[in-house]
């Protein structure tokens, strides 16, 4: 089946691209498709751990599902780690271990890129 690189760029509760993004991330796992995720920009904040408000998806607790989908593939921008410094967050245990992402350079996005037969940015 295809490799599909998904770009998490969006945060998570700004609108619903993100849900929206994670429900095609994990539908993908069903028809057989490779998956890596990717966050950047301002998707890195995707990885904090958040509370669960009143009619939304708590989004940290489904992004922790991912394994359970064979979705081993997790990176994260490095220059958008330190801009938006999750870095302090790993230290503090506020962000979701269960996806054991890497930090990547661009170099290393760009061949993410290069990888993939298909690439969807959300």
């Amino acid at each position: 089946m295809a490799t599909i690189l998904i770009r998490f760029t969006q945060s998570p509760y700004g609108s619903a691209i993100s849900q929206d993004g994670l429900d095609f991330t994990l539908a993908a796992t069903n028809y057989g498709h490779n998956i890596i995720v990717l966050f950047e920009g301002e998707g890195v904040l995707q990885l904090t751990k958040t509370p669960s408000s009143k009619g939304i998806k708590n989004h940290s607790k489904r992004l922790a599902s991912m394994p359970f989908f064979d979705i081993e593939d997790c990176y994260i921008c490095k220059d958008s780690a330190e801009n938006f410094q999750i870095h302090t967050l790993f230290e503090n245990t506020q962000v979701i271990e269960e996806l054991e992402a890497q930090l990547v350079t661009a170099h290393e996005r760009v061949a993410l890129v290069e990888k993939a037969d298909h690439v969807v940015t959300f």
